[in-house]
């Protein structure tokens, strides 16, 4: 049996960029999506704590159109919205 695998010293890894659908009204990535419904705007993403779920704030017009134009990430959003604590979560409708 051959072992394929090898380590390269001094390689950097870059992951592949995430696939996300795009449309007017949402934006959805693996395990999160930022949405519009009615006038409102949502990003939407599954919880990393014991019990799960689903953890959502509201977002700004501006912000949802940073997001569909890919100026803001995933991981931007989170330290926008979960990291800061000026924002809370809300409850979903």
């Amino acid at each position: 049996m051959t072992n394929r695998s090898k380590l390269e010293m001094g390689k950097t890894y870059y992951p592949k960029k995430q696939h996300l659908d795009v449309s007017d009204t949402l934006v959805r990535g693996a395990g999160w999506k930022a949405e519009k419904l009615a006038d409102r705007y949502f990003f939407e993403f599954l919880a990393a704590r014991h019990g799960g779920g689903v953890d959502r704030y509201e977002l700004t017009k501006d912000e949802f159109d940073m997001v569909r134009d890919g100026k803001l990430s995933f991981d931007d959003l989170i330290l926008m919205t979960d990291r800061d604590p000026a924002r809370h979560p809300i409850k979903s409708p």
